[in-house]
């Protein structure tokens, strides 16, 4: 490894902890970096990647054309992703699949483990989808919003699959009648 591509990469492991509402073991794990071009302004607190920018921790994966990543004290504050469309990925505790997003812009607030997903924004985890012009989530509350964009175009679609039944627990007997607490 050359002695400056040690130094971005030191330099990257230090400003970037965990950016994402993933595995709880990803925040521990290496993070790796690729793009075309790198620019890492530590007095500001500014990094900025262009072209093919790839970023992966654990099971998060993020990939835009640019993005601009926001820090204090080597500490991240926020992250800006643009792509067409900027693509995200990981695997939140608990779920047995990934949650996917894309947009044509990501943006991502440490302070309040918020993400969002501007224009053209599609959610997606095991099977629910929600489609929109934006889509919020609040990773600590779990909580979604979705809406027109801000001229009022566009509507919010979402899909829902249905709650899967235990199925001996929920099974109707001869009768009819569920067998569940008898």
């Amino acid at each position: 490894m050359h002695a400056k591509t040690h130094l971005l990469f030191l330099l990257t492991v230090l400003l970037f902890p965990s950016i994402v509402m993933a595995l709880s073991k990803d925040s521990e794990a290496l993070i790796f970096i690729e793009a075309d071009s790198v620019e890492i302004d530590d007095a500001k607190g500014v990094s900025t990647y262009v072209g093919n920018v790839q970023f992966t921790q654990g099971t998060t994966q993020l990939i835009a054309d640019q993005a601009r990543i926001y820090s204090e004290q080597r500490a991240i504050k926020r992250l800006v992703a643009i792509g067409k469309p900027a693509r995200y990925r990981t695997r939140p505790d608990g779920m047995e699949q990934d949650m996917v997003a894309e947009a044509l812009t990501i943006k991502y607030f440490a302070d309040t483990d918020t993400y969002e997903f501007h224009e053209e924004a599609h959610v997606w985890q095991e099977g629910n989808e929600f489609f929109g012009a934006f889509i919020s989530y609040d990773a600590t509350k779990d909580i979604v919003h979705a809406r027109k964009d801000k001229d009022g175009r566009g509507r919010v679609h979402v899909i829902l699959q249905p709650k899967k039944q235990d199925t001996e627990a929920e099974k109707p007997d001869s009768e009819g009648q569920s067998q569940a607490g008898q």
